[in-house]
């Protein structure tokens, strides 16, 4: 690995750093879901290159902080039971504030890139 691919995987990393939580928020607003099927949308439908080992821990802060809840279900397709997670109220005001926060900011973003690049 060369030292521009090192600067550009940092870059990214720092990106999703800054965008995971509210796509996760995003996610959750839909319906409660479990672990592994949240880690598969983020991946595949928001494009976000996260494991587990990152995942988990933000499902953890952000349950500690009230902004979203956990229980177990068990299934009766499923062979053991999942933790879902669900949007809790100051959870659904939290994703309110950075969905706005996140399309200002893009917009603002957007044009000036755009004029600067004309």
């Amino acid at each position: 690995m060369t030292s521009s691919d090192k600067s550009s995987d940092t870059r990214r990393t720092q990106l999703y750093k800054g965008v995971l939580e509210l796509a996760l928020l995003s996610l959750l607003d839909e319906e409660p879901q479990y672990g592994l099927r949240i880690l598969d949308r983020l991946r595949e439908g928001a494009g976000l290159d996260l494991s587990e080992g990152t995942l988990y821990p933000l499902l953890h802060r952000l349950n500690k902080a009230g902004l979203i809840l956990s229980e177990w279900r068990h299934e009766a397709d499923a062979s053991h039971p999942r933790k879902y997670y669900a949007l809790t109220a100051i959870g659904q005001a939290e994703l309110n504030a950075q969905r706005h926060d996140w399309l200002t900011l893009t917009q603002n973003l957007n044009a000036f890139l755009l004029r600067r690049s004309s």
